[in-house]
């Protein structure tokens, strides 16, 4: 599951959703209805924020990510190919279609405690070469 930080006219929300990451994309892939609060939020403010961590009880176990990201409502073929991907990973998706979005990567921190404790790794799209 995803956490993500969205801003709709000056209110933070925040949802979970379940995902699918596309790695020739550097994305993350969500199904979610544009009509929620979050959706609305995307739809005005794209730039958001989120994470990524399991829940493991030791710490040394610890690993995740916090990320900037671009939101982006596809359509047309962009939106089939990556419902394809999402549904590889979900497949009971299938039964009930939603719309599709991309939250094309910005930035990442990678927590790692298997490593060290506190064993960070940063990420950042290169913004010449980004296709968003």
């Amino acid at each position: 599951v995803v956490g993500l930080a969205t801003l709709f006219e000056g209110e933070p929300w925040a949802a979970s959703c379940f995902y699918a990451f596309d790695a020739e994309s550097v994305a993350i892939i969500i199904l979610s209805n544009p009509a929620t609060r979050h959706g609305q939020a995307m739809l005005a403010t794209p730039r958001i924020a989120g994470t990524i961590a399991g829940q493991p009880k030791l710490i040394p176990k610890i690993q995740g990510i916090q990320f900037t990201a671009e939101a982006c409502l596809l359509r047309g073929q962009a939106a089939e190919t990556a419902y394809g991907q999402y549904c590889q990973r979900h497949p009971i998706a299938r039964l009930k279609r939603s719309e599709v979005w991309q939250l094309a990567l910005l930035q990442i921190k990678f927590t790692d405690n298997s490593l060290l404790q506190g064993s960070k790794t940063h990420w950042q799209r290169d913004t010449a070469t980004s296709h968003n």
